[in-house]
């Protein structure tokens, strides 16, 4: 028996008292748990069981009491950081949003599982352009979160809102992050998901959620501008797969991989139109907006050697390899699986350099540029046509209308990323906009044309003998499909232009065929 005073307490009492206090520490622990280890000391420390009942039982309420008000402070505390995260986010600016990314870990720290401060610091992450980690937060949070609301919920059509509502958001920021990651067939499958979600939760009046009916629809008007650009161009509708990738240009730019795509596409069509210049151009904008895009810099790599521009062919293969090595390496550490695929890609590393090799031997001999093809002009052309093919590509290509498409997102504080990418571009537009005014001042004076003729015309003959007579260089005999295709078209016509009897458009189609096809497009 507990004596207390010159009370007694009968057995069975105090095997109630036992039983009613060890319920009550239960309590105690699952109150505290929230909180976290950290924020409270273990209830053992505070008493002994030799107390008596009583004096166990005013600890316990002592206790009790001490941690209800220490958890009305926390949820209050985390309270302030909703709000201030809150506002924070609302600036649309970088260093709000890396202060707001702060507040969310701080209170996340005081209450892990919160939704609402997981939402947040996804919204923060996404105004920070971390799109990987916005993907890795909501999958990883899911499973944890749909554990422990389930034990909140006893009505069936209760919890059934409550995962809607868990889904929800994080499809949302999913479906934002792979669309600026240029993965929109991803976000669209994730938007069709909510979008389902949201019609079954707005019939049972239970919907709260935002909608992201506008991004689907420009992600579905983005994915059906490029599927008729390819099938354009895959028609030989060159022109009208130039008008469906612009179009889907001008409203991708904040998804810059997929506005990569399209500008790397485009440039494929100007290319089969002999336009080589515009292709360039588009090119180095689609490497401007992804530097790891290697159809991008293998493209405008043939391009430059198609103008005889070998020292700026050489610069893009050796970045080639260099992005060719880190994405095998990448793979390699991500899978050992993935040893095919490894394979494939030492084997383009390898084609790399066989490609580098030859080229770096024709920049050895100083050939000049292929000033025609510059303008995109024939040689047989009058003085007003080089005249008017200048004024064309100088106007297109002058530095100050460089990167226009992307100065729609001037307005947006992005920390200076679009800034970079603008200055990029303009540094390659004043390059080309020096070969156009190079190209023009030779072929607009008729002495240095005629010279410029006479050399080209000596460099054809000289090829076609060393062809003739088996004696040609290593490097001559990997030259580019575009000097075999030039040379077999001057010597049917000695006078003619580099395009010869045939269009620029026939001369980029058969390029294509003999050179294109080994570099996937899309």
């Amino acid at each position: 028996m507990y004596m207390v005073g010159q009370s007694s307490i009968s057995p069975p009492f105090s095997v109630a008292l036992a039983t009613l206090f060890g319920i009550l520490e239960y309590l105690l622990y699952s109150l505290a748990s929230p909180i976290g280890p950290s924020n409270c000391m273990p209830i053992s420390s505070y008493h002994s069981r030799s107390e008596s009942p009583f004096e166990s039982g005013a600890f316990f309420v002592a206790y009790f009491v001490h941690l209800l008000l220490l958890k009305a402070s926390l949820k209050e505390k985390v309270s302030e950081h909703l709000h201030r995260c809150a506002g924070l986010l609302q600036q649309r600016t970088p260093d709000a949003a890396k202060d707001a990314l702060g507040i969310t870990n701080e209170a996340l720290s005081i209450s892990c599982y919160s939704e609402k401060l997981l939402e947040m610091k996804g919204e923060a992450l996404c105004k920070l352009q971390m799109y990987n980690e916005v993907i890795e937060l909501c999958e990883n949070s899911l499973d944890i979160a749909e554990k422990n609301f389930t034990s909140d919920f006893i009505n069936l059509k209760d919890v059934d809102s409550k995962s809607s509502s868990l889904m929800l958001w994080r499809w949302l920021l999913k479906s934002r992050a792979h669309f600026h990651l240029g993965k929109l067939e991803m976000a669209l499958d994730l938007i069709e998901k909510q979008e389902h979600l949201v019609s079954v939760e707005k019939r049972s009046g239970n919907m709260t959620q935002e909608s992201s009916s506008p991004l689907a629809a420009t992600i579905r008007e983005l994915l059906h501008r490029k599927k008729a650009g390819n099938e354009a161009f895959k028609s030989g509708k060159y022109m009208e797969a130039i008008e469906h990738y612009t179009a889907a240009i001008s409203s991708s730019v904040e998804s810059r991989p997929f506005a990569a795509i399209c500008f790397c596409n485009r440039a494929a069509a100007h290319q089969a139109l002999g336009q080589i210049v515009d292709a360039i151009a588009d090119c180095s904008l689609a490497i401007a907006l992804d530097k790891n895009y290697t159809k991008a810099v293998s493209r405008r790599a043939t391009l430059h050697e198609m103008i005889r521009d070998y020292g700026h062919a050489v610069n893009d293969l050796e970045r080639l390899i260099s992005l060719q090595e880190a994405q095998s390496q990448e793979r390699t550490r991500q899978s050992e699986a993935l040893d095919k695929s490894n394979g494939s890609s030492a084997k383009e590393a390898k084609r790399t350099r066989r490609q580098l090799s030859s080229i770096q031997e024709k920049a050895k001999r100083a050939t000049p540029l292929d000033l025609y093809l510059i303008l995109g002009i024939k040689s047989s052309d009058t003085e007003s046509d080089i005249k008017k093919a200048y004024r064309k590509a100088a106007l297109r290509h002058h530095p100050d209308k460089a990167g226009q498409i992307l100065a729609r997102s001037d307005a947006v504080d992005d920390g200076g990323l679009w800034k970079e990418i603008s200055d990029t571009v303009r540094n390659d537009a004043d390059r080309l906009f020096k070969l156009i005014g190079e190209a023009y001042a030779v072929l607009s004076n008729s002495d240095k044309r005629a010279k410029h003729d006479l050399e080209e015309e000596i460099r054809d003959v000289q090829r076609e003998s060393a062809r003739n007579s088996g004696s040609c260089r290593p490097s001559d005999s990997y030259s580019s499909p575009f000097e075999r295709t030039n040379w077999s078209r001057r010597q049917s016509n000695f006078y003619s232009s580099p395009f010869g009897k045939s269009s620029s458009r026939h001369y980029g189609q058969e390029y294509w065929r003999t050179y294109g096809e080994s570099h996937p497009r899309w």
